[in-house]
């Protein structure tokens, strides 16, 4: 007798129920799975259907999966002509484009994602427009199934005001400087007839006259001062970027000449670190440097100026150092001083106020950046990064 027949009918409808459990166990749990795939699905399509720009996710032939409210309503498009189609073949074919194919076909296996794509299309409903793709492929565990999220931005306009802003900041770049050099001299001229006959007329004129001549050529003097600041600042765009490595220390040194006869009048004291080779300019580092140290003379404290210059490697750049012992000032100020024309100090300390916006214009030319830190009647350090290696 076989062993299943021992063991009686009871014993198999047990075994019957125990497996229609399972059964039932097994089924609940399928549902469950697609009932879960299927919220997750119409999540991922809310999400694409909110997002502003235009965006479709298309499936591992490129084919339109979903797109979302904002691409039909951008390109005049219904979901009917859109689902399913091959890319290339939307509309009359205007995301056929070759340098399009190579980066979805050929860079997106490879890289995962590609960004800032610039596009040129002209569309029936908007005319020529300026596109930015950005594109990531995903991949899909639970079905081993491939995806593409292509993000489409219409940029034109931002591009339009791009451009307007940019001719705008030339042409007041050109007029800058074109009104700083005319203006030069007449007023060097009158400047130089002032002082003239101020040295002539020495002793002859009263104590007033001699204080409003001698006010005259003083404001005279600044108003020449910060036009040829004006100058240095709106030729600093236009003047050729030098790709030599320039030893710092050549560059300080010039600095340090140019600021002697101050050095000397402050009883400065300047210690130096040891200061590496650059990719850079060097007249404009010296300018750098130049109106860094004359800060420090020009705000200094009551004690003797003791100026500090460093260098240190941090990763890909170099980092300088100037710091003092001055007057210093407030933190709410470490950003606004390097803006033109912006001085924390009232007339009675002579300066422009661009010569920090001239580093801030040097150093980002060059890659870096520059910043400051400061304790009011403490002094100040100011910093500015160069690249080890050149970015032209």
């Amino acid at each position: 007798m076989k062993e299943n027949d021992r063991l009686g009918p009871d014993t198999h409808i047990a075994d019957l129920e125990e497996k229609l459990r399972e059964s039932a166990k097994a089924e609940e749990a399928h549902q469950h799975t697609e009932a879960g795939l299927r919220d997750a699905l119409a999540y991922a399509e809310s999400i694409v259907d909110t997002v502003r720009e235009p965006l479709q996710v298309l499936d591992g032939e490129l084919r339109v999966k979903t797109a979302s409210h904002a691409f039909y309503q951008t390109f005049g498009v219904s979901r009917e002509d859109t689902e399913g189609v091959f890319l290339y073949d939307l509309g009359n074919g205007e995301w056929n484009i070759p340098a399009l194919r190579h980066l979805l076909e050929e860079v997106l296996p490879q890289e995962k994602s590609f960004r800032d794509f610039e596009v040129v299309q002209k569309l029936p409903a908007l005319g020529r427009r300026l596109m930015l793709l950005n594109a990531r492929k995903l991949w899909r565990e639970s079905n081993n199934t491939e995806r593409v999220l292509l993000a489409i931005e219409d940029i034109t306009e931002r591009k339009r005001m791009e451009e307007e802003i940019l001719r705008s900041n030339e042409d007041l770049q050109r007029f800058a400087s074109v009104a700083a050099h005319d203006l030069r001299s007449p007023l060097n001229a009158a400047l130089i007839l002032s002082q003239l006959l101020a040295r002539r007329l020495a002793g002859r004129l009263h104590e007033d006259e001699a204080s409003m001549l001698a006010l005259s050529i003083e404001n005279m003097t600044r108003l020449s001062t910060l036009m040829q600041d004006i100058l240095t600042y709106s030729e600093l765009s236009a003047a050729p970027r030098q790709q030599t490595l320039v030893p710092l220390q050549v560059s300080l040194e010039i600095a340090l000449a140019n600021l002697q006869l101050h050095i000397e009048k402050n009883e400065a004291e300047i210690s130096l670190g040891v200061l590496p080779n650059v990719p850079g300019d060097r007249t404009q580092l010296a300018m750098v440097f130049q109106n860094l140290i004359g800060n420090a003379l020009k705000y200094r404290s009551e004690k003797a100026p003791r100026i500090r210059i460093e260098a240190e490697q941090k990763d890909h750049h170099w980092r300088l150092s100037v710091s003092d012992n001055g007057e210093g000032f407030e933190a709410k100020y470490a950003v606004q001083i390097f803006e033109p024309f912006k001085r924390l100090h009232g007339q009675n300390i002579p300066g422009s106020g661009i010569g920090l916006a001239t580093c801030k214009r040097v150093v980002e030319r060059l890659g870096g950046r520059i910043w400051a830190e400061s304790t009011p009647g403490e002094g100040s350090t100011f910093y500015f990064t160069i690249p080890t290696e050149s970015k032209w």
